[in-house]
């Protein structure tokens, strides 16, 4: 008792009476006081392992805060599209060394859509998304990227519509992703085409591998071409015959909270995609220059859209 006034820096009669306090709270003894000096009881050894706890997870907590204070977090969640992932990840988390200890990045579909930001399974995400984005949820564009045909590289021919493009080749599809599944059939349809897949696989690398085999024919966009690694001599990326198709690439965090972090990742995933992405791209979709366009710092969000 008097070691522990002493450290406190009160009375010693202030700590036997906070003990005792303590005691009357709890309904039980946590010191013996029939030995000297008092010994814990065997409830007393228990709660004093369960404060230590408490105290190291208050510690904790005020470290969070501090470092969030500070511009800097423990720990930051990332949801980030898997072709964004494979093609600009590592450069964008090089330019964020700085914003957390540790980060922890989930490329599956279901880490990178709004509702996963709003059930606050992840901290931001990297998406394309294409669902309205629900309240409280600020997001910021930043890319547009055009959807492309993708034949075998003998065929060299210009296609005039989709219908010509189904007549002469067999459909490749991928299906893992129910949001872009969508997006090519609505395409499609407005083509005036439904095509059956003759092959239906689960990755967009995969079915390129196909493309590059000369099974048939796909669409994709550059991002996902170029996450593929297929080379380029063994497919030909060519305009969508029609209305062109285009997704955008969002960032999106929780409005209000850390409005800094949002910031720090649109500019350093913008700065990736122009020096690093946008270079491997040029040469890719030659004949076709706004097949991938870098949003402008502010650029607002929107959906994914159509147009003539």
């Amino acid at each position: 008792m008097s070691a522990a006034a002493e450290r406190l820096r009160i009375s010693q009669a202030a700590v036997s009476q906070a003990v005792t306090q303590l005691e009357t709270s709890l309904g039980v003894l946590l010191f013996d006081r029939s030995v000297r000096p008092p010994a814990l009881t065997l409830v007393g050894r228990s709660v004093l392992r369960c404060a230590n706890e408490a105290l190291a997870k208050l510690r904790e907590l005020d470290d969070t805060v501090r470092h969030a204070a500070s511009g800097r977090m423990p720990l930051l969640r990332i949801g980030m599209l898997d072709s964004f992932t494979s093609t600009a990840g590592a450069a964008v988390l090089d330019r964020l060394r700085d914003v957390a200890d540790e980060w922890t990045v989930a490329s599956g579909f279901q880490a990178t859509t709004f509702q996963a930001l709003s059930e606050r399974r992840v901290d931001a995400i990297i998406t394309s998304d294409e669902r309205p984005i629900p309240e409280g949820i600020e997001a910021v564009t930043l890319a547009t990227e055009r959807f492309l045909l993708a034949v075998p590289a003998s065929r060299r021919e210009d296609f005039a519509d989709m219908a010509e493009v189904v007549a002469a080749l067999d459909y490749i599809r991928y299906g893992r992703d129910a949001h872009m599944e969508a997006v090519i059939d609505g395409f499609l349809r407005a083509c005036g085409v439904e095509p059956v897949p003759r092959y239906r696989f689960d990755t967009t690398d995969a079915v390129l591998r196909m493309v590059a085999a000369g099974f048939g024919w796909t669409i994709v966009t550059p991002l996902i071409f170029l996450k593929s690694m297929v080379p380029a001599r063994t497919v030909r990326l060519a305009p969508l015959p029609g209305p062109a198709l285009e997704r955008r690439l969002r960032v999106a965090m929780r409005r209000g909270e850390s409005p800094w972090i949002l910031q720090r990742i649109a500019d350093a995933s913008r700065q990736a995609l122009r020096e690093v992405v946008e270079p491997a791209i040029r040469p890719l979709v030659r004949g076709a220059p706004t097949s991938f366009v870098v949003g402008a710092a502010g650029s607002s969000s929107a959906r994914p859209k159509r147009s003539s």
